[in-house]
């Protein structure tokens, strides 16, 4: 309990000092860079502020070109630690609408240039994966949650849903399968209370083309894709699954 409490006030200390200077740094001349680190700084105390140890393998992901990173999904802390752990390429998110509606916090995800996606209405989620693909060709990475939502068991990955395989391929740019192991065992959805656990495990795998592909393909790739991802996320879950 004492971690949980120590987590939550001083997370919003550092919450409330980005929210208040990142649109500040937004209107200097050539902000851009100065917006993102304080989007890192604030990924950055999310896990120090939870007492997180994040053990990393992502020394492969391309740097020089923009990609898709396809990430599992299962905690609050996912868009945090995924960021630190991904943070040579500082890719934008794509994320459900809500987060961008939050008050102060909503302004910082645009600033940063986070993607909202409206699930609920399809001309809304196309014109996201429009703006997506937009961002991709300005040259900057993006992540996509494939699940779609926070899993709430985590044997096995959930299912894909396909607008992260259709922007890969109409886009034409590989897509990195990165793997979170550990965090939804820390901070599962419906709950407040963190738990025991402090490793969380981050990989990435070996970029993956889509040329070979087409969109009329995109549930063949999909269910490849899941089942590449499947595979290693089982072999990290049984590794580590007793782990505190």
């Amino acid at each position: 309990m004492i971690r949980t409490i120590w987590f939550y006030f001083s997370f919003l200390i550092t919450t409330l000092y980005v929210c208040i200077f990142m649109p500040i740094a937004a209107t200097f001349a050539n902000s851009e860079k100065l917006v993102r680190h304080f989007g890192l700084f604030w990924c950055k105390s999310a896990r120090f502020c939870s007492q997180i140890k994040l053990i990393t393998d992502t020394d492969n992901i391309p740097t020089d070109e923009p990609v898709i990173f396809v990430v599992n999904h299962q905690s609050q802390f996912d868009i945090p630690l995924s960021t630190v752990a991904l943070q040579k390429a500082l890719p934008a998110f794509m994320a459900k609408k809500n987060l961008q509606e939050l008050p102060l916090i909503g302004r910082c995800f645009r600033l940063y240039g986070n993607i909202s996606v409206d699930r609920s209405n399809r001309r809304a989620a196309m014109k996201s994966l429009e703006d997506a693909a937009t961002t991709i060709r300005n040259g900057r990475s993006v992540i996509i949650f494939p699940e779609g939502t926070r899993q709430q068991q985590f044997d096995e990955l959930g299912e894909f849903k396909t607008g992260a395989i259709m922007l890969a391929l109409k886009a034409g740019v590989p897509i990195v399968p990165v793997l979170i192991e550990g965090s939804g065992d820390i901070l599962p959805k419906g709950r407040v209370k963190l738990s025991t656990r402090k490793n969380v495990y981050i990989t990435a795998m070996d970029p993956i083309s889509t040329a070979e592909y087409s969109v009329k393909q995109r549930n063949e790739f999909s269910d490849m894709l899941r089942e590449r991802m499947n595979k290693k996320y089982m072999e990290m879950r049984a590794c580590h699954k007793n782990q505190a």
